[in-house]
């Protein structure tokens, strides 16, 4: 790494001063909290603009520290730039989305240890495509299938170790041993071993740019005050969404969506998103939606991480007037549990409850596919569970009777669309149907939250931004979450990290390309 001084591109020898300095970059710690921006963005920043405490000079600028940017920042190195990865959070806060994730990734395979199914690049496509509704960007869901299988194996030549995913499930798909967590400081390691740079504590908060409008770099606010980090390759923007921004979330979501229970990073607040888009680019994507999930009602306000039911479709969804509201049988639990969590928080008046009955909590893999953040109410009849659960229990006695003397014979099996349904009754459950009927029956309060938004960037396939006008914006990239048209109404589930992989490699690839061009 280069230090210049405020004469940009009159580079001298690195002396102690500069040597400190690039210490500092890459111990860079969270001893205290990030402090507010001194410098308030506003536009797109001239090259050579002053205002800048320090100038640094690298290869490739990559911003943000999930599994998007470090598959960016690694695969520059890779091909031989240098690289600094500037990290928001502190470092033990590091790591964005891809921290608080399980990090199951799904991608075309054959039948494995890990997952019991084929899976093929056109039946990956056709399900983006399909759950999208056909408005996903048909070039960045092809370039996704196609290059999600190498991308794993990169990731396990990394030394990645995986188990097998969530039961039950559409697709192939696999999870890291250690979890997303896991996945983050394997990916740090990796990188820090190839010679890179982090700085912790540092948010970008403008673009900078030449008269050519090429990006040259980010200007930042960073423990030593505002800096300027020029790179000669460019910038990934790989810092997510805008989920953690109440403001932003209001403006975009609607004026309830300031009260969602927040899944992930409270650092991913929509800064890269925004100097992008003041710089030029052109917003793409659904920006009034967004990820869900069905959570735990008494999961943790912000940053509670991974606390969703997966297994719903062995039971039923009820409101709090003990109605069922829904088609918990609909599709694979992976095509509906982001559906679902809208449902809840939409017409079951945001908090609802989850029953089930031995049947399906004595099954082996009904554990694996759960991560309340408490023990379920549990109760030996439907009367007395409506009481622990200040539901009218005559109501929720006329709901499961029904419901019972609704379900249609046939074989249940969880790992297709069984056509187990019921008959009758509107909603119905139209797979999976089993009679709730053996106690002692079980609840779990559940409600939506906000996992990532799905208004992004317009790309093409090489992860390059694309402006208002409809060109490429030299020197400009995105990864995962910011970038825009591949997620629309719902989630085809265990897609987002490989996304993120899949797309980051590819913008850290090309950025390095561009260094020695």
């Amino acid at each position: 790494m280069n230090h210049t001084d405020y004469r940009l591109g009159e580079i001298r020898r690195p002396g102690k001063r500069d040597l400190k300095r690039t210490r500092i970059m890459r111990r860079w710690s969270g001893r205290v909290p990030l402090t507010p921006l001194r410098y308030t963005p506003a536009m797109s920043i001239p090259l050579s603009s002053p205002g800048a405490a320090a100038r640094y000079s690298t290869g490739v600028v990559v911003v943000g520290g999930g599994i998007a940017g470090l598959s960016a920042a690694v695969a520059a190195r890779q091909a031989g730039a240098e690289v600094i990865l500037i990290e928001k959070a502190p470092r033990e806060g590091r790591g964005g989305n891809t921290r608080f994730a399980d990090a199951q990734m799904r991608f075309p395979h054959e039948a494995d240890e890990f997952g019991t199914r084929d899976y093929s690049v056109d039946e990956m496509y056709s399900d983006l495509m399909r759950i999208s509704r056909g408005r996903a960007n048909p070039d960045l869901v092809r370039t996704l299938c196609e290059n999600a299988r190498e991308t794993a194996e990169w990731l396990t030549g990394m030394g990645l170790e995986w188990e097998a995913g969530y039961p039950h499930t559409a697709g192939y798909r696999r999870s890291p041993k250690a979890g997303g967590a896991g996945l983050v400081d394997l990916l740090f390691r990796r990188y820090e071993g190839l010679g890179g740079t982090v700085a912790y504590e540092t948010a970008a908060a403008d673009l900078i740019v030449d008269e050519h409008r090429t990006v040259r770099g980010v200007r930042c606010d960073s423990p030593e005050g505002v800096i300027d980090i020029e790179a000669r390759g460019g910038v990934v923007l790989a810092c997510g969404g805008f989920q953690a921004n109440v403001q932003m979330r209001v403006q975009h979501l609607g004026r309830f969506s300031d009260s969602r229970i927040l899944r992930g990073s409270r650092y991913n607040t929509g800064e890269g998103l925004r100097m992008a888009i003041a710089a030029g680019a052109q917003p793409a994507g659904q920006w009034g939606d967004y990820h869900s999930a069905v959570l735990d009602a008494r999961s943790p306000r912000i940053e509670c991480g991974v606390t969703a039911l997966y297994n719903y479709q062995m039971g039923i969804f009820v409101d709090r007037e003990g109605r069922r509201f829904l088609d918990e049988g609909e599709d694979f639990r992976d095509h509906t549990y982001v559906k679902f969590s809208k449902y809840i928080v939409e017409q079951a008046g945001g908090e609802a409850w989850c029953l089930f009955d031995q049947q399906a909590y004595q099954r082996e893999e009904f554990a694996r596919a759960w991560r309340p953040v408490g023990p379920p109410l549990q109760a030996d009849t439907l009367k007395e569970l409506a009481g622990l659960t200040d539901m009218p229990a005559e109501t929720l006695l006329e709901t499961v009777g029904n419901f019972n003397a609704a379900v249609q014979p046939g074989e249940y099996d969880l790992d297709r669309l069984d056509g187990k349904r019921t008959s009758g009754i509107t909603p119905a459950k139209s797979n999976w149907a089993l009679p709730l009927e053996v106690p002692p029956y079980i609840a779990v309060p559940v409600t939506g939250g906000i996992t990532f938004t799905f208004g992004g960037l317009k790309c093409d396939t090489t992860a390059r931004v694309i402006d208002t006008r409809g060109t490429v914006m030299d020197g400009l990239y995105a990864a995962g979450e910011t970038i825009g048209e591949i997620f629309y109404f719902n989630y085809p589930g265990a897609s987002s990290v490989i996304r993120g992989a899949v797309f980051g490699r590819i913008a850290g690839k090309d950025a390095a390309a561009r260094v020695g061009g």
